[in-house]
């Protein structure tokens, strides 16, 4: 395995390292406001993250969260302090130590392994003494600039929640895919993630605002979209240009307004939504939908993806204003 990064200065790396058979030892999740409560595994997995630094200068675990049955944590590596410094050894000898803790009580050791193994022992993916306590496979993603950065953290900060958000509402995180419904073209091939009553208001209405104009100009078509949803009605919308967003945003701000957003690509069968959208799913606000195959390419978001999600965004509000019976989709030019 070759890995392209930069061998000088701060580099940012993203682990996730799950237990065998993902078996819920480390922690228990209360509620999304309180942090996992840690088993005495779990707190000698802590205390391993808490000793890096410690055992190696150039090493500073900056954020972290210890689920039940995995953790995830952000390495800080400084090259300029180990140009040595090889992740792949790092995450063998990280899970091999956080094992022997766990079985003998012990504490952390006083130095890390950071060279593979000898020849002929194994090298790369899994060395001849890999720790049974943790699954065989581990991500591990590079960051390469502030914005994901960012969005690695907000991940973690936010993932007890989510999986509670999961665990207390596992059919709204469900991907339904082949849905039938009366407003939906039953020719298209329909999936979606969250309340699919949603569908059943007859009070549907769609949200197209331009691009081309300033999000400013709209102001009136963003104020009359959001008062039409706190009124009860759902807004459909692929919320992609800006003056979208801002209504987005808007019902997100709002107590009790609902929305459907239509995606201009197919939803994948291990769909991750934002915090944002999770929160909402969970509280059965939202529905995320598609009628596109999940093969379609999801970046780039071609315009003819956007002009059909428009067409069948507009049909579908109309089919429930018919009482659905779904007209044929208009043609957006």
């Amino acid at each position: 395995m070759k890995l392209k990064f930069r061998h000088r200065g701060r580099q940012f790396f993203f682990f996730t390292v799950c237990v065998n058979k993902r078996r819920p030892i480390l922690s228990r999740l209360v509620d999304e406001k309180t942090r996992p409560v840690l088993t005495e595994s779990g707190k000698k997995v802590l205390e391993m993250l808490r000793a890096l630094h410690g055992l190696n200068s150039a090493l500073t675990a900056s954020d972290f969260v210890i689920m039940p049955d995995h953790v995830h944590f952000l390495l800080i590596v400084n090259y300029d302090a180990d140009p040595i410094f090889n992740p792949l050894v790092f995450v063998h000898a990280f899970r091999e130590e956080t094992e022997r803790m766990i079985t003998t009580g012990g504490p952390p050791p006083r130095v890390l392994r950071n060279t593979p193994p000898a020849p002929g022992g194994g090298s790369g993916g899994r060395p001849p003494s890999f720790a049974p306590f943790w699954e065989p496979d581990f991500w591990m993603d590079l960051s390469f600039n502030s914005r994901q950065l960012r969005a690695i953290r907000t991940y973690i900060r936010n993932n007890p929640a989510r999986a509670i958000w999961k665990r207390d509402h596992p059919d709204r995180f469900a991907r339904h895919s082949g849905l039938r419904h009366r407003v939906l073209d039953p020719a298209l091939p329909w999936s979606g993630y969250g309340d699919l009553t949603l569908l059943a208001s007859p009070f549907l209405f769609p949200v197209r605002l331009t691009r081309r104009v300033p999000v400013a100009e709209q102001e009136a078509a963003i104020a009359d979209a959001v008062e039409k949803a706190e009124r009860g009605m759902i807004p459909v919308s692929g919320f992609l240009s800006p003056a979208e967003k801002e209504v987005e945003q808007r019902l997100r701000l709002s107590s009790h307004a609902r929305w459907i957003k239509s995606v201009p690509h197919g939803l994948p069968p291990r769909f991750d939504p934002t915090v944002e959208d999770s929160r909402h799913l969970a509280a059965g606000r939202e529905l995320i939908l598609s009628s596109f195959p999940a093969d379609v390419p999801t970046f780039p978001v071609s315009r003819m993806n956007c002009e059909l999600m428009n067409a069948r965004i507009i049909a579908l509000c109309e089919a429930a204003k018919n009482g659905g019976s779904a007209p044929e989709p208009p043609i957006d030019s």
